[in-house]
């Protein structure tokens, strides 16, 4: 396990201070974004709507939709390609997978790097969702936890449903190149046929910035069952994988 958090340790560190810089060189600057906004305010009114700048002047308006439904929601899946990525194509790709094999059974080799790099991929996404209502606290503004945990279900679980996905390519493939491209293509390919209408359940992004929350207030339950029940699926499937691949 000590190993494994090595491995990991410096791709975890430098997501903590990148996100944790994205969210300060936003949350303090409502007034400075608002200002910016009404000076292009004809635009603003063609691509987002009329009262979008009147909305923002909302601190729980402002800080939920530039932080979940933009800056932080759109990296959530590129987080957890970054999280998973390396975790079992890296082994194979500097032929360490043998010495591992010898010391450990490919059960317990699977579930401590899986198990692991999920703990981790849950502690980031936890820290940064919370983020605004620690900010919040502290400034003396309100946010409700009740909106912000819903908004914390959605990142997770898209994040976790991301990751399984990846967790496939990594245990297939005896390279790292090559599970960060295939996750790419399938990232892009899903959001570009979520757009047309007829097969708008592809687009994930819609899902994870909270669309639902925004309309109605509330979790979107079958979708957030759907990406869970898919993402223990291609988990498992990513096992049979690493049982059966010759070394």
């Amino acid at each position: 396990m000590k190993r494994e958090w090595l491995q990991m340790k410096v791709r975890t560190i430098s997501l903590f201070i990148l996100f944790t810089i994205l969210f300060f060189s936003l949350a303090p600057f409502q007034n400075f974004t608002i200002n910016i906004l009404t000076e292009n305010s004809e635009a603003i009114k063609k691509f987002v709507g009329e009262n979008f700048v009147e909305k923002l002047k909302n601190w729980d308006y402002y800080i939920l939709s530039q932080w979940f439904g933009k800056n932080f929601g759109q990296f959530i899946p590129i987080l957890a390609i970054i999280i998973a990525f390396p975790l079992f194509s890296r082994e194979y790709e500097n032929e360490t997978i043998t010495f591992l094999l010898s010391r450990q059974n490919r059960k317990t080799i699977f579930l401590q790097k899986t198990l692991l790099s999920i703990f981790v991929l849950f502690i980031l996404i936890t820290y940064f969702s919370y983020l605004p209502s620690i900010y919040s606290l502290i400034t003396s503004k309100e946010l409700s936890i009740l909106t912000v945990s819903k908004f914390y279900i959605h990142s997770l679980v898209g994040a976790f449903f991301w990751f399984s996905i990846v967790i496939v390519f990594t245990t297939y493939f005896n390279d790292q190149v090559k599970p960060i491209l295939s996750s790419a293509v399938v990232l892009g390919l899903t959001t570009t046929l979520g757009l047309l209408k007829p097969l708008k359940f592809f687009n994930t992004y819609k899902y994870i910035l909270g669309y639902s929350i925004f309309e109605k207030g509330k979790v979107d339950l079958t979708y957030t069952i759907v990406l869970t029940i898919l993402s223990f699926i291609f988990v498992y499937f990513s096992y049979l994988i690493f049982k059966e691949k010759e070394v």
